[in-house]
């Protein structure tokens, strides 16, 4: 048996290191400090790990029942908490102090949903940002295969004869 480092550190030529998904890789992570009414915010990107982490707690928050039995609002609402409970690392000094007193403390025990409503937009639009960048350049995958290409325009002799599509790469 060996114990081993659980991210090997890599030397990546220089292209690699400033490539945002490589530097995810190699164990780091980004954070951004957003500016909301009640104080400034440190948020967290969410890795793979952290979408799995989110969903758990949205399954816990629902208490065993399926999602089907929610309404669409209600299960955006225990999303919107269990994000904002893996993204926000830390906040101005009310918040940090909440956490500090209560370790089990959740963004459902805010009392004010516009605010989590607007920390949550903040979140989503640093997360969505990050993603983008590592949807990859589009000077690099500009001269890829479509994944349509080798599909027919329309489909004959099935249910769907006649039927037209197109699908590109965006």
């Amino acid at each position: 048996m060996e114990i081993t480092d659980e991210i090997k550190n890599e030397e990546y030529s220089e292209e690699k290191q400033n490539d945002i998904f490589y530097t995810l890789l190699s164990g780091k992570t980004y954070k951004e400090t957003v500016e909301t009414s009640r104080g400034n915010f440190v948020l967290k990107f969410p890795k793979q790990k952290d979408v799995m982490q989110i969903d758990r707690r949205v399954a816990l928050m629902r208490g065993g029942v399926p999602a089907e039995s929610f309404d669409a609002i209600a299960n955006f609402n225990l999303q919107k908490v269990a994000t904002l409970d893996v993204m926000v690392e830390s906040g101005p000094k009310w918040y940090d102090n909440l956490k500090s007193k209560n370790p089990n403390f959740s963004w459902g025990d805010m009392p004010d949903g516009n605010f989590i409503d607007e920390v949550y937009s903040k979140a989503y639009t640093f997360r969505a940002e990050v993603q983008r960048k590592l949807g990859g350049d589009e000077e690099k995958t500009a001269d890829k295969v479509s994944d349509g290409e080798s599909v027919p325009a329309d489909v004959d002799n099935g249910l769907f004869s006649g039927v037209a599509g197109k699908s590109e790469r965006v």
